[in-house]
């Protein structure tokens, strides 16, 4: 009777040992972005998860609108939400990883209060998605 208690104990913490958590729900995001009154032709949207178990999800914009499937969405959590429209044309700029080379790159067109220092927040629960809407302003 002993052997079995033991036998038993072992596989109980074993079997609790090596079941993890389901991971976090994910869920569709969707919106619209718009830069003074009028669709953000090509750009990027961030969601920058501010609660510690969130998950941070990135996004194209094209002709004004993003739409992130359910699989690559975020979890539950309030977000920092970030913009990137880089401009149509490019520059030459020196390549950091390769001394005496240059690499072409897109000039940032958005203010910093849009971009890495942006103040725009959302709450997001991806059992009540509802398409979002952005109207960013320039002068």
């Amino acid at each position: 009777m002993t052997r079995f208690v033991i036998i038993a104990a072992a596989v109980a913490i074993f079997a609790s040992c090596s079941s993890a958590p389901p991971p976090p729900k994910r869920g569709k995001i969707d919106g619209s972005v718009t830069l003074n009154g009028k669709p953000v032709a090509s750009g990027w949207i961030r969601f920058m998860a501010i609660d510690p178990n969130g998950t941070n999800v990135a996004a194209p914009v094209k002709d004004g609108a993003f739409d992130v499937p359910v699989e690559q969405g975020p979890t539950k959590g309030k977000y920092r939400v970030e913009f990137s429209v880089p401009s149509a044309t490019k520059r030459r700029v020196p390549d950091d990883d390769n001394p005496g080379k240059f690499i072409e790159e897109a000039p940032e067109t958005l203010p910093r209060r849009y971009t890495v220092e942006s103040t725009i927040t959302t709450d997001y629960d991806p059992d009540h998605p509802q398409p979002l809407s952005f109207q960013l302003t320039t002068p």
